[in-house]
């Protein structure tokens, strides 16, 4: 059912997943596994596999947050070198 210009989910299917998302997850996945079929441990790559996809989901989180606070960092640090600067006072002596 679709109501006005929002499209109707799959009900099997409830999140929106870009390709970019899935891209990211298997570019993550195909680094984890190269890195641990190189080490030699074992013939299976599957845990490296799942290792660099877990790594891939959490850098698409942890990334922005982390880009997001640098900026607000550095607006609210530039904020308040602009307040000293045109509220300073000189003292009467």
């Amino acid at each position: 059912m679709v109501a006005g210009n929002i499209p109707a989910r799959p009900a099997l299917y409830p999140y929106n997943v870009s390709e970019e998302d899935m891209g990211a997850t298997t570019i993550g996945a195909l680094v984890g596994a190269a890195i641990d079929k190189m080490s030699g441990d074992d013939d299976s790559s599957f845990d490296g596999a799942i290792k660099g996809a877990v790594v891939a989901n959490v850098l698409k989180v942890v990334v922005p947050m982390a880009i997001t606070y640098a900026v607000g960092w550095a607006v609210l640090r530039g904020a308040g070198e602009l307040k000293a600067q045109l509220f300073e006072t000189e003292d009467a002596a």
